[in-house]
């Protein structure tokens, strides 16, 4: 071989290397990720952590849309907690805000993220929240 091909095949290796590196660090925490956002949804209980896909059966204290954005924002109670819930415009914050009143009690889904300090529930799919 010349040197120049052993360096090419040197370079090919550990790139080979870099990426499968790359993958099993990764590729694991997105993999986890996906299955949580896209597995069974678990009880949400006050310990639940940002990234966790809940479920739970809370009552709408409020609901307002966005001035940007038209997405829908609801505030729940949640065993004596508030927790906020996003339902993004391009998941059905329109329809649900038409199907949602004040007072109902609801079943939402949806991924534990964090908003200025505090938890937000922020649903996926309008199928997700559901009338009780």
């Amino acid at each position: 071989m010349e040197k120049e091909e052993k360096v090419v095949v040197v370079l090919l290796v550990m790139a080979f290397f870099s990426l499968s590196t790359a993958y099993l660090f990764f590729g694991q925490e997105t993999a986890g990720a996906g299955q949580a956002s896209g597995g069974k949804a678990l009880q949400y209980t006050h310990e639940s952590g940002v990234g966790e896909k809940v479920s739970l059966e809370a009552e709408v204290l409020s609901k307002r849309i966005t001035y940007t954005g038209d997405h829908l924002l609801l505030e729940v109670d949640f065993d004596s907690e508030v927790l906020s819930v996003f339902i993004p415009n391009t998941v059905g914050a329109e329809a649900l805000n038409d199907l949602i009143n004040e007072g109902d009690i609801i079943s939402i889904t949806g991924i534990i993220s964090e908003y200025e300090g505090e938890k937000e529930i922020k649903v996926e799919r309008k199928e997700d929240v559901t009338l009780k």
